[in-house]
């Protein structure tokens, strides 16, 4: 699906003829950038046509055509063959309040996680230093389509995806504005991605435990519901790999559909009950935690895990651990993940035609005495 914007020539009147084609068309192209700059021309939109044009403006055709491919070499507007000319989202200057916006799937209603939460309030402390300002946008149960143009109405210049939504991405793409996936990706999307390095903080958590001796390591949570997943499992058997072991966990318990408190109490209630577990998701990592309270399991003695928890959240889940030691967790910066995606759009926004890049913010291993 694309914009089926074109501008019309305001009113019936036309521009008298200036002598000199290369003034002529220095002024329409004045014309032009004033209106695009000013959003009386939206991003997205089409240009009249270069006849339109001609006829509007009492030009050549030729002269009209030389003021369009200035506004292309401005950056401004890109020509498409047999479509148009086409006004390109750095026309919405976010040095002039043009907003960047923060588009995820949660309905408006509904309170952001804490994740989301804080990964909303680091974008905007990424962009005011840039001094930019932000918006927050939401899919909710509203059409991908319907979404999109409120943001183009808004002069948006550029995207944070927290959203994967086939057709949101589809409109997203013909629309032409600088996107970038933050803590989510969609494989074969043509966007940038600023991810946690998922496959390393695998990688750690299993080195980890065998670095206490352990051989026999369990797994804990989804397997193949996310690319995450599939990454941190990844990283797990490589460990398991470089360490000259055979490269496959003990046992794989995947919590997709199902309660994980649940889950994590029927893998400890096993007879061959697992000495050592993943657990690389925060839920996961809780919902482990809490059925080793209730099976009245000591973490360090009955079982050691590696959890999962975002850096700046990790000092709110010791409560939870009633006075005992936290479990060791792969950590990362939310301030990492918005900082590195506040500066890609800034690359991208200056050059729109570089390559999709896919970007892993520092994984690292927390824990405490080591």
């Amino acid at each position: 699906m694309e914009s089926s914007h074109r501008v019309a020539l305001s009113g019936n009147r036309r521009n008298p003829v200036i002598s000199g084609t290369g003034r002529a068309g220095s002024l329409l192209a004045v014309k032009l950038r004033a209106e695009i700059m000013g959003g009386a021309i939206a991003a997205g939109d089409f240009l009249p046509t270069e006849r339109e044009l001609s006829a509007g403006h009492g030009l050549a055709v030729m002269t009209v055509r030389r003021a369009l491919q200035q506004l292309q070499r401005e950056g401004l507007v890109a020509i498409e063959p047999r479509r148009g000319c086409r006004v390109l989202a750095a026309a919405n200057d976010p040095l002039k309040g043009c907003p960047l916006a923060h588009l995820h799937s949660y309905p408006a209603d509904e309170a952001l996680d804490g994740v989301q939460n804080s990964i909303n309030l680091a974008l905007q402390a990424a962009a005011a230093r840039r001094g930019w300002s932000t918006l927050a946008a939401h899919l909710g149960g509203r059409g991908a389509a319907e979404v999109l143009e409120g943001l183009r109405t808004a002069r948006t210049w550029g995207l944070v995806l927290e959203a994967t939504d086939p057709a949101l991405l589809g409109l997203v793409r013909n629309s032409g504005l600088p996107a970038v996936f933050v803590n989510a990706w969609s494989e074969g999307a043509p966007f940038d991605a600023v991810l946690q390095d998922n496959y390393r903080g695998g990688y750690l958590a299993a080195e980890h435990l065998l670095a206490r001796g352990h051989r026999e390591i369990a797994w804990l949570g989804p397997v193949g519901a996310s690319s995450f997943s599939r990454e941190r499992l990844g990283g797990a058997v490589g460990a398991l790999a470089a360490a000259g072991l055979e490269p496959r966990l003990a046992l794989v318990a995947d919590t997709a559909g199902r309660d994980m408190e649940a889950a994590a109490a029927e893998l400890l209630s096993r007879p061959d009950r697992p000495k050592a577990v993943l657990a690389l998701w925060t839920d996961v990592t809780l919902a482990l935690a809490a059925a080793v309270r209730k099976l009245g399991l000591v973490l360090g003695r009955d079982l050691d895990m590696v959890g999962w928890a975002l850096e700046e959240h990790y000092e709110r889940y010791r409560p939870l651990f009633n006075g005992a030691a936290m479990p060791p967790m792969i950590t990362w910066k939310v301030e990492d993940l918005a900082r590195a995606a506040v500066a890609r759009l800034a690359e991208r926004r200056a050059d729109p035609g570089l390559p999709a890049m896919r970007i892993t913010v520092a994984t690292r291993l927390m824990a405490e005495g080591v």
